[in-house]
């Protein structure tokens, strides 16, 4: 699969470099139910006020996370305006309630959905670089890309691009983001920005507890019965495979995607050749380490150089890939056979819950 020539990446302070000004203790204060990776990742993400932020990937997730939040909090205010008592209170809150609460209180997000806001951060930031910025895309370009003038498929690309252009799009953390997330996220979002209402409403004096939270209930299941996933970029790059079908196998499409700058896409194609799912593999090429990287692109029949080219695609969202890091990688990647790579790829399969829940046993076995 040909892959993308050499890229100008930014770099961002990661890893190690940073550990000794995350905020830890504060997070972890009080809080020793929570997991120690997800504690760091909530430092890391969430610091100190006084500190200047800089890190794009921070930046960018701060902003999906804030936007989804802020979006369905103005949602729930609108399925409360029938509710005299507590619409009158919000009114008087008439900036965001929820993101300034999470904000303080940054052990209300689980670990799934801080790791699923990274990887859309990180997408956003490689759309950002290499993408097109408007939304916008070329059917001449779409025509070269896929080879069909199928209608539904060019209105299912059209609506890929949409709906990246509103990953793209420029705001602030507390601006309203269209929430266009997986069913499992988009409840306990939803169910988070209620709960930070309803402390609100409830510190007012207006109502107690158990009069109040019924009513948040009733919004935000009404809410979650009108919400579609499907409106979500991800969710319409695998569409688009499925629409594709025994097309999608084409040799040259992965390359002919990734140079196209079709991240999602390729994503998704590389999902439905090794039976994943697109958002999992997204998520490897954006924030797994570089060892289950190299699996995918073996399996997926990459050679050396579609995988040095791969490497320099993914610089944006991985600044620990320097030239010299890139070489030790390649190098690495020479030596593993494709038989240790399908064997790599079958394990990612295992459900993540599964695979986290084995991994802290062995661990606890290890002591």
């Amino acid at each position: 699969m040909a892959m993308l020539p050499g890229m100008s990446a930014f770099s961002f302070p990661s890893g190690p470099m940073v550990t000794d000004i995350w905020p830890m203790a504060r997070v972890m204060a009080g809080m020793s139910a929570v997991p120690v990776g997800h504690a760091i990742d909530l430092a890391f993400f969430f610091p100190d006020a006084d500190r200047e932020r800089h890190d794009a990937l921070m930046a960018e997730t701060r902003r999906h996370l804030g936007g989804c939040l802020t979006g369905i909090e103005s949602a729930l205010r609108i399925a409360l305006s029938d509710q005299p008592q507590i619409a009158a209170v919000l009114a008087q809150q008439a900036s965001a309630i929820s993101w300034p609460t999470i904000c303080a209180q940054p052990t209300l997000l689980g670990p799934a959905l801080l790791a699923h806001m990274q990887m859309r951060a990180g997408v956003t930031l490689m759309l950002r670089q290499f993408g097109q910025p408007d939304g916008q895309f070329d059917e001449a370009e779409a025509d070269a890309l896929l080879c069909t003038g199928d209608p539904a498929i060019n209105e299912t690309l059209a609506a890929l691009a949409v709906a990246e252009g509103r990953w793209l799009a420029i705001g602030a953390e507390d601006e309203a983001m269209a929430p266009d997330l997986p069913v499992e996220h988009y409840a306990e979002l939803l169910w988070t920005a209620a709960a930070c209402m309803a402390a609100v409403v409830q510190r007012a004096g207006t109502n107690d507890a158990e009069a109040i939270l019924p009513l948040f209930e009733k919004a935000g299941r009404t809410l979650l019965a009108a919400h579609d996933e499907a409106k979500g970029p991800i969710a319409i790059a695998a569409r688009l495979v499925r629409q594709l079908g025994e097309r999608a196998d084409a040799a040259d499409l992965l390359g002919a995607a990734l140079g196209q700058r079709r991240f999602l896409l390729f994503a998704a194609l590389a999902a439905r050749r090794l039976r994943m799912d697109c958002a999992h593999v997204a998520d490897i090429m954006v924030l797994g380490p570089v060892s289950e990287l190299a699996a995918l692109c073996r399996a997926l029949g990459g050679s050396d150089v579609d995988y040095r080219l791969l490497l320099l695609a993914l610089r944006p969202v991985r600044p620990s890939l320097s030239d010299a890091a890139i070489i030790g990688e390649s190098d690495r990647y020479q030596a593993l056979t494709e038989a240790q790579a399908d064997a790599a790829v079958s394990a990612l399969r295992v459900p993540a819950a599964l695979r986290a829940k084995f991994d802290h046993l062995s661990r606890v076995a290890l002591r």
